[in-house]
């Protein structure tokens, strides 16, 4: 996989809002004494509006939450993930293009987030209302690649989300996921790539992706000649594989 495009969340990768509002559910569900079922947070964070009324019609007494919830994280200021410049840093050195996604309008995102997008150049930003239909559909990470004008087959989702990661899946890109709001679970493994807990471990990743490395040796004999060589993918130059060999 040569990743030419990173799509990144920004509630959850450059921001830290996906945690703080999980937080302030558990809050108010506790002063009520209302019990949070398993799944309830994988299925309501970074959906869009139809998933998460399918969600709250079974669960109507979290669903009466939602406006309280909303207004005070509204209110919370706003925290910047203190891994993601060192992150959209490398991104930047390797020629690495970078979109973000958003649960938010772009009038709302763009006032918290204007900063980073102006600093890095990013010129795509694709939010939830701007598709027809939200996470987990896979339309705003098509339309973030097509915008970048990047295959999917080339592209990195980050997301701190199960939506997020399995819509990345259906978009048949890979996704890693970050463990922030969220803990990990047999459905987030399942449809993430990798899993991590540090942003920065992202850079890794890539390189390892991205980096030329040799794959493996082989032997193979023909008619009465044994050639012995290697296999090296370098990914600089057009992904061609060359072929380093001798006969003995």
């Amino acid at each position: 996989m040569n990743i030419q495009l990173c799509i990144l969340n920004v509630e959850g990768i450059l921001l830290d809002a996906n945690k703080s509002l999980v937080d302030l559910y558990k809050l108010s569900a506790a002063k009520r004494d209302i019990d949070i079922p398993d799944g309830f947070f994988e299925n309501i964070l970074s959906a869009g509006f139809d998933h998460r009324q399918k969600v709250f019609y079974q669960y109507p007494r979290l669903a009466q939450l939602e406006t309280e919830v909303m207004e005070k994280h509204r209110l919370l200021p706003d925290t910047i993930q203190p891994q993601i410049t060192e992150v959209l840093d490398f991104l930047k050195s390797r020629k690495i293009k970078v979109a973000l996604v958003s649960d938010q309008k772009r009038q709302d995102v763009l006032s918290k987030i204007q900063p980073i997008i102006e600093h890095y150049d990013i010129d795509v930003l694709v939010c939830y209302n701007e598709v027809l239909m939200g996470k987990p559909d896979p339309n705003v990470y098509f339309k973030a690649a097509k915008l970048s004008n990047v295959k999917p087959a080339n592209t990195l989702v980050i997301d701190d989300s199960r939506n997020g990661c399995y819509a990345a899946h259906l978009a048949y890109m890979r996704s890693v996921f970050y463990q922030n709001a969220l803990p990990i679970s047999e459905r987030l493994f399942k449809y993430s790539y990798r899993q991590i807990t540090q942003l920065n471990e992202i850079i890794e990743i890539i390189r390892q992706e991205n980096d030329p490395k040799v794959i493996f040796l082989f032997f193979q004999v023909q008619g009465h000649h044994f050639q012995m060589g290697t296999f090296c993918f370098d990914r600089d130059i057009d992904d061609h594989c060359f072929l380093n060999a001798f006969d003995q």
